[in-house]
Formats: structure tokens, C-alpha cells, sequence
């Protein structure tokens, strides 16, 4: 009888740590935590609130620059946004007006990133050996040859 004694208070005693365990975990944890994975989902839209678009995408771009988006458009590159080779839009406009020169990232491994030759891509798409295009351009930038808004030659 005395060993039925000790075995309900270990099962009491753990009964308890349970309880105190899902108490506080409920206290503790926000509501959002593990709704979408293990993050806090009200924090995104905390972070949005607090971080405005920087990205305005290619028809923000095409309200200024509209000749340059309709050859963009219908080139090899159509599917590349104007922020992947220049800056996000909120470093060149704000409030609707030119606030600074838009960057431009001239290096070759801008274009290497999607046009170096890798096993793994589909075959159809354009890839090259940088060690043997032009006798090697690493190091040279594309766009020196290369129209990046209709890349062909």
C-alpha cells in the first residue's frame, strides 16, 4: 500500500507540472505563435507597418521611363524587373519625384548569376563559359556589348 502511496504522488506531482506547464504556456506564447510556422504571425504586419515598399516594380518604373519599359517588355529580358539590375524604386522617387540618379549594377556577375553556365539549367536557356566567351569575360562588364534591356546582338 505504501508503494500505491508513492506512484499517486509521482502521477500527482507530474499532474501538476502539466497544468503549471500549459498555464504558463499560455500566458507566455502570443496567440499568433505557429499559426503559419514557428513564428509570431502578427509580426508580419508589424514589419510592413513599420518598413515601407522599397520595390515598386516594373509599372512604377514605366510611368517615367515608358519607351524604355515597352523595349524592356518585348526583349529576352521581359521577365526580369527593372529593380534586379537597377535599385529599388524608393532610392530613385520619393514622393513622386527623382530624388537621386538610379543605380545601375554594371558588374558581369549581375549577369552571371542567371547567364553562367550550370549544369542544372534547362539547356534552351542562354548560358555561357565566362572563361571562353568574347576570350574571357570576368571581370569585363556585359552591358559593354551587351543591350541588358535587349540583350541580343
Amino acid at each position: 500500500m505504501e508503494a500505491a502511496r508513492h506512484v499517486f504522488r509521482v502521477l500527482f506531482l507530474l499532474l501538476v507540472v502539466v497544468v503549471v506547464f500549459a498555464i504558463g504556456r499560455t500566458f507566455l506564447v502570443p496567440p499568433s505563435y505557429g499559426a503559419y510556422g514557428p513564428y509570431r504571425f502578427d509580426n508580419v504586419a508589424e514589419q510592413a507597418a513599420i518598413r515601407l515598399p522599397q520595390h515598386g516594380g516594373a509599372a512604377s518604373c514605366g510611368a517615367c521611363h515608358a519607351e524604355r519599359l515597352k523595349v524592356s517588355s518585348a526583349g529576352a529580358h521581359r521577365a526580369v524587373g527593372c529593380e534586379v539590375c537597377h535599385a529599388p524604386v524608393a532610392l530613385h522617387v520619393r514622393d513622386g519625384a527623382k530624388a537621386a540618379d538610379m543605380p545601375i549594377d554594371r558588374s558581369f556577375t549581375l549577369c552571371a548569376r542567371c547567364h553562367r553556365r550550370i549544369e542544372g539549367r534547362p539547356t534552351a536557356f542562354p548560358q555561357i563559359v565566362l572563361a571562353q566567351h568574347q576570350g574571357g569575360v570576368e571581370g569585363t562588364a556585359c552591358i559593354d556589348c551587351h543591350d541588358p534591356h535587349s540583350p541580343k546582338l
